[in-house]
């Protein structure tokens, strides 16, 4: 492997002193050392999504654990081979229906809103079960949001979005029921603060009790008054929130056999950003879909009134919410929806046999690195796969140890 220089490891990672600086922020408690004893060890890398592929194409990273649909980029290009998915990962059984995305809403919107709330937790959950009951539909309209209609350049070539989607979507599995993870990221940053964590806090059932309610029958109030307008984050790069996609573009679905919907004020576009809640063909809310780069960017957003609510990952909406972010976690979207990729050649084709690798690059002097997000839910499985490995994490370039406070 290639290692990356220096001041590229600066610019990514940090840097020791920057790093330890934003982790006693965030809670976590690294351990500094000049080296790991005994024990194997892997160094981790923060970087965006994005540019993960190319790291691997280049020899820069060993790995990375990300969203779709770039692990289906990657091994549809050729870049690089996924061997692992979140239920493949240890402790054994945690990740298997665990929450990777939520819808998440500003308390005061659910208080002084709440049939509004209740009825996009509604067409949420009925978005759901469209997309798992018409893939197909469900990938066209996501290839086209996501990609647009024109294939995807990559380092080795392009790739035609639907392909692309196809690939994904058997990687993925929409749900409403999935339940919050127990995050030791949270749980280390909430802690640190002096707040007990709990994750049964962060969420409001009722909201998704009453728009349960709307989907069997329940008559739904004639709108009157003034129309609010809701302001909804969420990452456009990502088709773990195909559902949402399938709720604006698919809305004469949703108000034929509901009655209620979100139509976009303009369906030519493949992306439309102002949407109408309609309930029995009258306006209920207007609504704008607010294109975001990170959850932790969007969950910022919401807790300075900038946003009212948003489609955005469990962790870090979990993180913020448990350090006072003023909203709540409604419910699920889906499970999955992220993969282990290594490079095509890699010596191994499973968990087990990365775990083998990462011994064995360890104890040869030259550690494997490890792309993820950071305080994303993919972070908590890197970390927690190999603390249950006896493998320790250490920040690329630095000394930093991850562990726990």
């Amino acid at each position: 492997m290639q290692q990356l220089t220096p001041f590229r490891g600066i610019l990514i990672a940090g840097g020791s002193f920057i790093v330890l600086i934003l982790l006693s922020i965030a809670g976590y408690a690294p351990v500094l050392s000049n080296s790991v004893g005994t024990s194997p060890g892997v160094s981790l890398l923060y970087a965006s999504a994005g540019t993960m592929p190319q790291l691997l194409n280049t020899g820069q990273i060993d790995a990375f654990l990300i969203w779709e649909p770039v692990v289906s980029n990657a091994e549809l290009s050729g870049i690089g081979r996924r061997i692992a998915v979140p239920a493949d990962l240890p402790p054994p059984g945690k990740w298997d229906s665990a929450a990777i995305n939520v819808l998440v809403l500003r308390k005061n919107i659910i208080q002084d809103e709440p049939e509004v709330a209740a009825l996009l937790s509604a067409l949420t959950t009925a978005a759901i079960e469209r997309t798992e009951e018409e893939p197909a539909l469900a990938e066209e309209i996501t290839a086209a949001w996501v990609f647009g209609n024109k294939p995807i350049l990559t380092p080795v070539g392009s790739l035609e979005p639907l392909d692309v989607e196809r690939h994904s979507f058997a990687n993925m599995v929409f749900s409403a029921e999935a339940t919050l993870p127990d995050s030791d990221i949270v749980e280390s940053a909430v802690e640190a603060q002096g707040i007990v964590y709990d994750p049964a806090s962060m969420t409001d059932p009722s909201v998704r009790e009453e728009g349960g309610m709307f989907l069997n029958g329940s008559p739904i109030p004639r709108p009157w008054g003034n129309m609010p307008l809701l302001q909804l984050g969420y990452i456009p790069s990502t088709d773990n929130y195909a559902p949402l996609y399938v709720m604006v573009k698919d809305a004469s679905y949703f108000c034929d056999r509901y009655g209620f919907c979100l139509v976009p004020d303009n369906p030519a576009e493949s992306r439309p950003v102002a949407c109408t809640l309609m309930v029995n063909g009258t306006k209920k809310a207007k609504v704008r879909l607010v294109p975001g780069q990170s959850g932790g960017g969007i969950l910022t957003s919401i807790g300075q009134n900038a946003l009212d609510g948003a489609y955005v990952g469990s962790v870090p909406a979990m993180l913020q919410i448990g350090l006072g972010n003023p909203s709540s976690v409604i419910q699920s979207i889906n499970t999955g929806g992220s993969g282990l990729v290594v490079a095509p050649f890699a010596p191994c084709t499973d968990w087990p046999g990365f775990v083998r690798w990462a011994e064995s690059r360890s104890f040869a002097g030259r550690p494997l690195v490890i792309a993820t997000v950071q305080s994303s839910i993919q972070e908590d499985m890197v970390r927690e796969a190999f603390e249950y490995e006896n493998i320790t994490v250490t920040f690329y370039g630095t000394d930093i140890t991850i562990g726990a406070a």
